[in-house]
């Protein structure tokens, strides 16, 4: 499975909202988040720290940056369409960063960088430990390297860097270039006009990054794409669509600025103790509850 010594990165906004909204489904919750999701986020890191052997890590990262990020100042358009949380919401979350704290997990949030970038940040940090990436996010696919992991919460298993290389069609690092081309419509970034999904996933098997794409396009015009159908054509989008390609990619890759204290492979994980769990009870405001 995966190695005894990785790091563990979980993006709390996938395995939070996955709960609220089934929750929602089944009419158990309303509007922000009450006790039964906030339990559930509890039940989460417990059973996933219950299982991490010593020499593993973990680190959690939230999202605050809903609105106030980076991103939203270099385009207005970004995640625009998203409704924002109210008031309820914001506070559950707060309550749920609290509860992982009192576990003793390190965890992190900013007003300007999003949970994908802390989550960044703590990948490069704790490299050269694999990463086990817990979240639903494709942009963070591009924090994998080979002996790496990613587990959708819910699934039954986690997949492999070489699973998902192949299911993809290139390897997962690549994924800010393929989202800048194709853009990336949930969070309100067009790419570029008439690249789609296939020939993207042709081009990020070929090329490093986008400014490798760029850099061959210039040097060897339409040639450096290859025995590709079309290639010329392409190759015209391609530059036509260079401007906007370029904002994507600004946007859709990773921040290495983030200039937070968040390193938790440095950190080993605290005993798991009946006080422990006591204090993160209280801290989630589930005094009452059971486990």
């Amino acid at each position: 499975m995966t190695a005894p010594n990785a790091l563990w990165l979980v993006d709390a906004s996938a395995v939070i909202f996955r709960s609220y909204f089934a929750m929602a489904a089944r009419g158990l919750e309303g509007p922000g988040l009450q006790p039964p999701v906030r339990l559930a986020w509890l039940r989460f890191l417990v059973k996933v720290r219950g299982q991490l052997p010593p020499s593993a890590r973990i680190g959690v990262a939230f999202d605050e940056a809903l609105g106030s990020g980076f991103r939203h100042a270099l385009d207005s358009a970004y995640k625009a369409q998203r409704p924002r949380p109210d008031e309820a919401l914001k506070a559950s979350f707060r309550e749920c960063r609290a509860l992982t704290r009192a576990l003793g997990i390190p965890e992190a949030a900013s007003r300007r960088y999003e949970a994908d970038d802390l989550l960044a940040l703590a990948a490069r940090r704790g490299r050269p430990r694999p990463v086990v990436l817990m979240s639903t996010d494709k942009d963070l696919l591009q924090l994998l390297r080979p002996g790496d992991w990613r587990w959708t919460p819910g699934a039954p298993a986690p997949e492999s860097y070489t699973q998902l290389r192949e299911s993809l069609g290139f390897p997962p690092e690549v994924m800010a270039t393929y989202l800048a081309l194709t853009g990336d419509a949930s969070d309100g970034i067009p790419g570029v006009p008439g690249i789609g999904a296939k020939t993207a996933a042709r081009l990020c098997a070929r090329f490093a990054d986008l400014p490798a794409l760029y850099g061959a396009l210039e040097a060897q015009g339409w040639e450096a794409l290859g025995p590709v159908a079309g290639a010329a054509g392409i190759a015209r989008k391609l530059l036509h669509g260079r401007e906007a390609a370029y904002h994507a990619f600004t946007l859709t890759t990773l921040s290495r600025a983030v200039p937070r204290r968040f390193d938790p492979a440095a950190q080993a994980l605290p005993p798991l103790t009946e006080a422990r769990l006591e204090k993160a009870l209280r801290a989630g405001g589930l005094v009452g509850y059971a486990l």
